[in-house]
């Protein structure tokens, strides 16, 4: 397993948690994920994520919220926004906070590896 490259998925939905975390650890990523901000922000600050698959829609906030705080931990790590929302005006939020990409829910296995790959080939 490529532990060099460590992926955090944020999600409330442990059914997206689980089917991202297989496609992801397919690829031979290691990959962690947590149901709410507060949670996702103890694991970040646990380990160093290169990446984070975020949801918007969570129990304690704004998926967006995260990212601010996981910069003051890490400044470079990279975050992908996964969400049901699939509006432009969610997309320009989501680059405006530094998010590298955005899915739109429901996703698939290649939106999911295309996505990965811009993020890992650095």
């Amino acid at each position: 397993m490529n532990d060099s490259k460590k992926i955090l998925i944020v999600d409330d939905e442990v059914e997206i948690c689980l089917l991202l975390s297989a496609i992801i650890q397919g690829h031979g990523y290691y990959t962690s994920y947590a149901h709410t901000i507060s949670e996702g922000l103890r694991k970040f600050k646990e380990k160093d994520y290169d990446t984070v698959f975020l949801d918007l829609n969570l129990p304690d906030g704004v998926g967006f919220e995260f990212i601010p705080e996981a910069k003051k931990i890490n400044d470079k790590s990279k975050f992908i926004i996964i969400s049901a929302f699939d509006r432009n005006a969610e997309r320009k939020k989501a680059a405006s906070y530094g998010a590298v990409d955005f899915i739109g829910k429901p996703f698939n296995k290649e939106t999911v590896i295309q996505a990965l790959s811009q993020v890992t080939n650095d």
